[in-house]
């Protein structure tokens, strides 16, 4: 799933996901007040795994979720090493360790969190025989006993099987919402509503509670522009 860069003075709706590149906090400072001069309340704020793996990394968001918490509603996102370069295998903290430390230290700051597949994973690899050794699937269970809302987000049609799989050994009901992503996937996008129903069928047949959204607003990009700056 790739992001939309914006210019950081561009106003945009906050249906997407706003993402805080490391940088100086005052900047992040200013761009607080000026979403709170739009009357934005609510964000669902983009967590880059790759990033947090870095010492500068995870300071800057210890320093910005509870920074954004005090003016903003959070949902945290994420993108389970969905923009580290290909190839890249040194991943000091996996995804289920990075989303533990964020509910463990700022849990208090939000009520749910969604992850996302790897692209990787979702090009490569055939499905696991033992679902729950999946990293996205481990990782919401564990969410999900620490007391969060958990959210599958950037569903594809290609994730069809994998959802099957995932509703035959019963996980979705570890799962409160299903994200179906129609804003990358031009190739698709116009079969996603096909692919809703589809599943919305398929949910109602098996028992399945989880409600199923769809995603069709581009992700927001904060601060993108200049260099990154320790924090």
């Amino acid at each position: 799933m790739n992001s939309t860069s914006i210019n950081s003075k561009t106003p945009s709706s906050l249906n997407g996901v706003t993402w805080f590149p490391v940088r100086s906090r005052k900047d992040v400072n200013l761009e607080v007040e000026r979403l709170k001069f739009e009357g934005i309340t609510s964000i669902r704020l983009g967590i880059d795994c790759a990033k947090f793996n870095t010492k500068k990394g995870l300071r800057w968001y210890d320093w910005l979720v509870p920074t954004l918490a005090e003016s903003f509603h959070l949902e945290l996102c994420f993108d389970n090493f969905s923009f580290a370069p290909e190839g890249t295998h040194s991943k000091r903290h996996s995804l289920s360790e990075i989303v533990e430390h964020f509910i463990i230290k700022h849990g208090q700051h939000f009520n749910e969190v969604e992850l996302w597949r790897n692209p990787a994973k979702r090009a490569n690899e055939e499905i696991c025989e033992n679902i729950y050794s999946e990293d996205v699937v481990f990782t919401a269970t564990w969410a999900k006993r620490l007391g969060k809302k958990v959210s599958l987000g950037g569903i594809q049609t290609v994730d069809f099987e994998w959802i099957t799989k995932l509703i035959s050994c019963q996980f979705l009901s570890t799962v409160d919402y299903l994200k179906i992503d129609k804003e990358t996937e031009d190739d698709w996008s116009t079969n996603t509503r096909f692919y809703e129903r589809t599943l919305r069928s398929l949910f109602e047949a098996k028992g399945v509670k989880t409600q199923i959204k769809t995603s069709e607003i581009p992700m927001r990009n904060l601060l993108t522009s200049g260099r990154e700056i320790a924090c």
